[in-house]
C-alpha cells in the first residue's frame, strides 16, 4: 500500500509491447490459366453451332412421308409388273437398207423370251411370226411349251427368209398359274456386209393382259 504522499511504484518495463497479428489465412488456389482465344475463332464456333441447331430445326419440320409401303405389301408400280399373263408384240426386221444407192441387206432375226420370275414358271401358249400386212407367216409352237424360273427360248428367222417383208413381228402368248414378274421378249437382229457387221435390238410391248 502506499503512503500517503507517496507516488505509486511503477512496473518494470517488459520491453516493447507486441502487437497480436491475425494468423496467416490460408493461401487461394492459383486458378489455371486458360489460353487466349481470339475473337474470330470464337465467331466461327458460334456460325458453326448456329448452324446445326438451324440444320436441326429444319430435319424436324419435314413432313414425315405417308407413302412407304408397309411391310409384305408391294409399291404400286411392281404391283403393275405382277401377272399372271399377256399378248406381248416384238416388232422385227428381216432387211436393211444400207448406202447412198438403197441397196437392202438380209439380217438374220431372233425372238428372245425370258422368264425374270425366280420363283415360278411360266408357259408360252403361243408363238407366231407374222408379216408387215399382219398375217401369219410361221407358227412356232405345237403345243405349249414352259420356261423354268429365270429360263430363255429363242426362235429364229433365217437370214434368207424374206416371207415377212420389210417389217415383220412376232406375237407371244404366255401365262402363269400365279402372279409373276413380267417376262421380256426381245427382238435381235444380226447381219454382216463385206467386212462390216450390224446388229440391234428391239423391245416387245404388251398388247393384252390374261384375266386375274
Amino acid at each position: 500500500m502506499t503512503q500517503p504522499g507517496q507516488s505509486a511504484p511503477t512496473r518494470p518495463s517488459q520491453g516493447p509491447s507486441r502487437v497480436l497479428s491475425a494468423p496467416p489465412l490460408l493461401s487461394r488456389p492459383v486458378a489455371a490459366r486458360v489460353p487466349a482465344v481470339s475473337v474470330a475463332r470464337v465467331r466461327t464456333l458460334a456460325l458453326r453451332v448456329a448452324a446445326c441447331l438451324a440444320l436441326c430445326c429444319g430435319l424436324a419440320a419435314l413432313p414425315m412421308p405417308t407413302g412407304m409401303p408397309r411391310a409384305g405389301i408391294l409399291p404400286a408400280v411392281a404391283q403393275a409388273e405382277m401377272t399372271v399373263g399377256q399378248t406381248v408384240y416384238v416388232p422385227v426386221y428381216s432387211s436393211v437398207v444400207y448406202g447412198n444407192r438403197g441397196r437392202t441387206l438380209n439380217i438374220t432375226t431372233m425372238l428372245s423370251v425370258r422368264n425374270t420370275d425366280q420363283r415360278i414358271p411360266i408357259t408360252l401358249m403361243e408363238v407366231r411370226y407374222v408379216d408387215e400386212n399382219g398375217k401369219t407367216v410361221r407358227t412356232y409352237l405345237n403345243e405349249p411349251r414352259q420356261l423354268p424360273p429365270l429360263g430363255s427360248a429363242q426362235f429364229v428367222v433365217e437370214e434368207s427368209d424374206t416371207l415377212g417383208g420389210a417389217g415383220p413381228a412376232f406375237i407371244v402368248v404366255w401365262r402363269a398359274a400365279a402372279q409373276v414378274s413380267q417376262p421380256l421378249a426381245q427382238g435381235v437382229m444380226i447381219g454382216t456386209v463385206s467386212s462390216q457387221g450390224i446388229s440391234f435390238i428391239t423391245e416387245g410391248k404388251v398388247v393384252g393382259n390374261a384375266a386375274r
